[in-house]
């Protein structure tokens, strides 16, 4: 079950919580814009790549690589920001602001 990302399970799941989220614009749950570009091209700094909120290394090195089939370690990411965060924990945000700057 370590190669659960190639699985049909896997792309089933991202592609169905990848519908979810374009459907309402969800915000990218690292940095909170809510520019993701759902259907932009692949590996592209704005477009859409699905983030674990436990890296898929630490799934594994807990030996609990269901994990990565569990929608609630799962959330809606831009690629540059995925991928600067790397295998590391999220940062949290800054949250809302009281009013428009």
């Amino acid at each position: 079950m370590s190669d659960v990302i190639h699985s049909r399970a896997y792309r089933d799941l991202r592609a169905a919580l990848k519908a979810e989220w374009r459907a309402r614009n969800a915000p990218c749950a690292l940095c909170g814009q809510a520019d993701i570009e759902y259907d932009g091209p692949r590996n592209a700094r704005n477009s859409f790549e699905l983030d674990h909120k436990i890296s898929r290394k630490r799934c594994l090195a807990m030996g609990k690589p269901e994990l990565l089939l569990d929608p609630t370690n799962c959330q809606p990411s831009h690629t540059r920001c995925n991928r600067a965060k790397q295998a590391g924990e999220a940062k949290p945000t800054m949250g809302e602001t009281s009013e428009e700057f």
